[in-house]
This record gives C-alpha cells, sequence and structure tokens, in this order.
C-alpha cells in the first residue's frame, strides 16, 4: 500500500457546503491572528514606555531631593539673616531712643 493514499481523507460532505465552512473559519482565524498581533504590539509598546518612564524616575527623584536640599539651606540662611536684621534692627531703634532722649 501507497503511504500517500493512507493519509488522504475522502469527504462526504459535497464541495458546495464545505467550501463556504472552510472559508468562515479561514476568515474567523485571520480575525483573530490579527488581533491577537493588534494586542501583543500594543502590549511591547506600553512594555517599552513603561520601562523608559520607570528608568527616569530614580534620576528625577534624585534631582528633586538635591533641589529640596538646597532649599532648606537657602531657607535655614535666610532665617538666620532675618534674625540678624531684626536683632540690628532692635538695636538701631534702641540706639535711636538713646539719641532722641539725649536730644530734648
Amino acid at each position: 500500500m501507497d503511504g500517500a493514499a493512507l493519509t488522504m481523507q475522502i469527504f462526504r460532505t459535497p464541495a458546495r457546503i464545505l467550501i463556504p465552512k472552510l472559508v468562515v473559519s479561514r476568515n474567523g482565524w485571520k480575525t483573530k491572528a490579527g488581533e491577537r498581533k493588534w494586542r501583543l504590539k500594543a502590549a511591547q509598546i506600553r512594555s517599552r514606555d513603561l520601562e523608559a518612564s520607570r528608568g527616569r524616575w530614580p534620576a528625577r527623584a534624585g534631582e528633586a531631593e538635591r533641589q529640596m536640599a538646597e532649599v532648606k539651606c537657602q531657607f535655614e540662611q535666610l532665617r538666620r539673616e532675618l534674625s540678624a536684621a531684626r536683632s540690628e534692627a532692635e538695636q538701631l531703634r534702641d540706639a535711636l531712643k538713646k539719641k532722641s532722649r539725649r536730644l530734648r
């Protein structure tokens, strides 16, 4: 017996019925395959974007912390300067009061 004869199937359904069903089936799997391909591409793009975003966050956080430390230093320096200016203003007021008392 020939091996090719064993693998060939004989369809009992007429071609006029079988062919439209096969076409519908083919169109269905093509549609599903296209949908899967589209979803895969979207997932790859999303993954790429998320990976890039997560890669940028440590640098941005480090920069923000550095800026915050710098602003805190400036704030403390300005607070000390304000305190010094207030005490100097108070001394000048006292000196002015003493001077105005002497002139009377």
